[in-house]
């Protein structure tokens, strides 16, 4: 979720008397949207309550429907005929998903899954259409967030193709590291392995061996449950070495 959306949502967040109207205003594809234009729209979508663990959407599925988070938190992933699972990203509060199927009439290619009690404003494909076409900054934002999926996208699928299942690990690490003053590097908060292996597209077993490794070789230490890599260079090394 961009991080204007972000304040937006959390200044509400912390008031209980926000309607879902209410959150649903300061959805970032909606910013800019004039107050009667935005009042036609709620008329025209449902909002849907869901629980955690709820399945939003279903990967192979024909919904072609558009879908604003108005509260909680979901996860977008892929599964394989292996069982395994690629996540492609989080969704919050002031986020949107859902609109590749409403374009193109495909399958849905991925499935969402319900990381939170939530709220989610479900936008017929006429109306998401509709409101592209009407409102010319939405069309860009839109525009935008594809360019960012595929961009996203070709950049995972090239680590996948040339780099190991713990170079994968390595390269996240690196991604994700802070500088600290005393010329080390610091992944704060350190995620588990599930959450690693997900989005470095490998297994637990896999991360497991990764950070061990680093960690024997003292390229990286743990302390006070943060992870710090002692050696950027070597670890990069290890990370991009064919």
């Amino acid at each position: 979720m961009p991080n204007q959306a972000a304040h937006r949502a959390e200044s509400l967040s912390s008031s209980i008397e926000a309607t879902d109207a209410e959150r649903l205003r300061v959805n970032d594809l909606l910013v800019g949207l004039d107050d009667e234009a935005f009042e036609q729209l709620c008329a025209r979508v449902e909002f849907l309550p869901f629980s955690k663990g709820n399945e939003l959407v279903e990967q192979g599925t024909d919904q072609d429907c558009t879908y604003l988070m108005v509260k909680g938190r979901v996860r977008i992933m892929q599964g394989d005929e292996s069982d395994s699972e690629i996540v492609f990203r989080e969704v919050g509060e002031g986020g949107w998903f859902g609109e590749i199927a409403a374009l193109d009439r495909g399958e849905r290619t991925a499935s969402v899954l319900a990381l939170s009690d939530g709220v989610v404003a479900v936008m017929p494909r006429v109306i998401f259409i509709n409101l592209i076409l009407e409102h010319r900054q939405i069309a860009v934002k839109i525009l935008e967030s594809l360019a960012s999926v595929i961009r996203s996208s070709n950049k995972r699928f090239s680590e996948v193709s040339s780099f190991s299942g713990v170079q994968r690990v390595y390269l996240m690490l690196l991604e994700m590291a802070d500088p600290t003053p005393d010329g080390e590097w610091m992944v704060d908060p350190m995620p588990s392995h599930e959450q690693i292996a997900n989005q470095a597209m490998t297994s637990k077993d896999v991360v497991a061996k990764a950070l061990s490794q680093i960690l024997q070789m003292e390229l990286a230490k743990r302390r006070s449950g943060k992870f710090y890599i002692l050696n950027r260079e070597k670890l990069k090394h290890l990370a991009t070495e064919i």
